[in-house]
């Protein structure tokens, strides 16, 4: 009976294997052109023989230098792949990565996302969308952002650790906002009052974008037991519409009168108004998740996408394409149609959940 090592117990031990990685830095803040520093992390045990590198740096040229730096001339997104082969194990193992490359004169719309603990920007143009994470934006778990379009600031709610954030567009600034909190996800703003307004576990509060008491709140709407999820104000006619996780979609007057559901039972957690309507995530059954649309009054509902995957926490529209954008959280995937849901699709394809989806203003 073997106690303390058993390698000499007549069975054979198999050689350990060799792993490649490598790790990468892009000078010019990964603007083109840029210089990428490639790091080669592979692990490659002594028993394998001599090991060789091949790179791909995924526009058709190549190294075999162990540790390459490359220059991309051109902004664009490359798989950069690395292969290691061995000479006495005979292994050909290889890894990839997904660089991105910034165009120093791209225009488009600003759009934003999370996945909950990361953010992600890009622009809406004619081009095939490229998101980079925004550096030294990190929560812990994050379901929605909000866009202040009039001061330049991203807000970002933390579910798991009761804060709402905010920084400058590009990340620089971040910043606690509010501390303390219940739950929040959804935030809206009311730029008349300089305000705004996000969830809790059983209503809304709001602040003063303006105070920087990190606990000034109050009570806006209160004893909502179905878990209030999404918010949305309509600015014109002076009201803040919320849907309910657990079912129903509420409106009230930003005075404060005139609270009322709207659509009983509806399921959701994500609404926004675009015009004389809003839109809003429906759960119908597990995995069948609906995109819809509603007068503001709830009348005249129509169904502008089927199928999504899961409860939806990115909902957004760009007006400058008349486009209502959303996220399919297991599909991995950023969906996007018109108003009325006719030409829908992929917009981009993630590795990553899309919460929070955000649009700013077409630079």
């Amino acid at each position: 009976m073997c106690f303390q090592s058993c390698s000499d117990d007549g069975f054979p031990v198999p050689p350990a294997s060799t792993v490649p990685s490598f790790t990468y830095a892009i000078s010019n803040d990964e603007f083109a052109p840029a210089t990428v520093t490639f790091t080669n992390t592979s692990i490659v045990p002594g028993t394998v023989g001599n090991a060789t590198f091949y790179w791909n740096f995924g526009n058709g040229e190549s190294s075999s230098e162990a540790n390459p730096i490359y220059v991309y001339d051109e902004a664009g997104v490359y798989v950069v792949n690395l292969v290691v082969t061995t000479s006495g194990s005979l292994e050909i193992k290889e890894s990839s990565q997904t660089i991105v490359v910034k165009d120093p004169n791209a225009t488009g719309t600003p759009i934003y996302y999370t996945d909950g603990t990361k953010v992600y920007q890009g622009l809406i143009n004619n081009l095939a969308p490229i998101f980079t994470q925004i550096n030294g934006l990190a929560t812990e778990t994050s379901y929605s952002m909000a866009m202040d379009t009039l001061n330049n600031k991203l807000y970002i709610s933390d579910y798991a650790a009761n804060k709402i954030f905010r920084a400058d567009l590009d990340g620089s600034n971040f910043e606690e906002f509010r501390t303390g909190l219940d739950k929040p996800i959804a935030m809206a703003f009311d730029y008349q009052e300089n305000k705004i307004y996000w969830n809790t576990t059983s209503g809304v509060q709001r602040a003063d974008l303006g105070s920087t008491d990190l606990s000034q709140k109050e009570d806006f709407v209160t004893g909502q037991a179905n878990d209030p999820d999404g918010l949305a104000i309509d600015l014109v006619n002076r009201k803040l519409y919320w849907i309910n996780y657990d079912g129903g979609v509420w409106s009230k007057n930003l005075d404060g009168t005139g609270e009322k559901e709207i659509l009983p039972g509806v399921e959701g957690a994500s609404i926004i108004v675009v015009g004389n309507r809003i839109y809003y995530d429906e759960y119908v059954a597990s995995g069948d998740i609906r995109i819809k649309s509603a007068n503001l009054d709830g009348n005249d509902v129509s169904t502008i996408a089927v199928g999504v995957s899961r409860v939806v926490y990115g909902l957004a529209y760009d007006p400058n394409e008349e486009k209502i954008y959303w996220g399919d959280r297991r599909a991995y995937t950023m969906m996007r149609a018109n108003l009325d849901g006719s030409d829908a699709e992929i917009y981009y394809q993630t590795t990553v959940g899309t919460n929070g989806i955000v649009i700013g203003k077409r630079q």
